[in-house]
């Protein structure tokens, strides 16, 4: 099983380049598109609903977490391709192990900020999250970053940010046959 994550804050481009490696014909999922995934989890690892309004209580005693069995499921029917999971969860340092690579998509706050409040997604927009995502960014991508994560900018065009990815997981040859030839339209790298 081969297997490549993708992630950073929200409003990095995770959805985006989600679907930029799809048209290019690669096997991708955007993590926060499957509830089987990605979900709320208590404290005890329970399965919880969204609150309408998330507070920073809330947010304290919850976190964002992919079920271990459901991204085994989802690597091993993409083989012999490669899956590409755009997205993160607060323990995917657990589940790195079922990673060949990490990239990091790194963004700086006004550039996030600024990409949640444009975003059709509530979360950023609504209650305590966009506080909660502000304060959380320094320290989340230095996580990443000690971890071994590949840090990509992510404030660059966007075709120029799935380029600076690809060369690492397919091969630079593999990486050029991937590229769309004219589809350098200078749009950025957005939620």
């Amino acid at each position: 099983m081969n297997a490549v994550q993708i992630s950073g804050m929200s409003g990095a481009g995770k959805t985006t380049i989600a679907a930029v490696l799809a048209r290019r014909g690669l096997a991708v999922i955007d993590a926060d598109g499957d509830p089987l995934l990605a979900r709320h989890v208590d404290c005890a690892g329970n399965v919880v609903g969204d609150p309408a309004v998330p507070d920073f209580a809330w947010l304290a005693r919850h976190s964002w977490a992919w079920n271990p069995a459901r991204l085994d499921e989802l690597i091993g029917a993409a083989a012999p391709a490669t899956l590409y999971v755009c997205g993160c969860a607060d323990n995917e340092l657990e589940l790195a192990d079922r990673f060949t690579q990490v990239f990091l998509l790194e963004i700086d706050e006004p550039t996030m900020l600024g990409r949640l409040a444009s975003r059709d997604k509530e979360w950023g927009r609504i209650g305590d999250t966009r506080e909660y995502q502000r304060r959380k960014l320094p320290e989340y991508q230095g996580r990443l970053r000690a971890s071994g994560a590949i840090p990509i900018a992510a404030r660059r065009p966007l075709d120029q940010v799935v380029d600076a990815i690809l060369p690492h997981t397919l091969g630079r040859s593999a990486a050029s046959r991937a590229r769309k030839p004219g589809n350098q339209s200078g749009r950025r790298a957005g939620p």
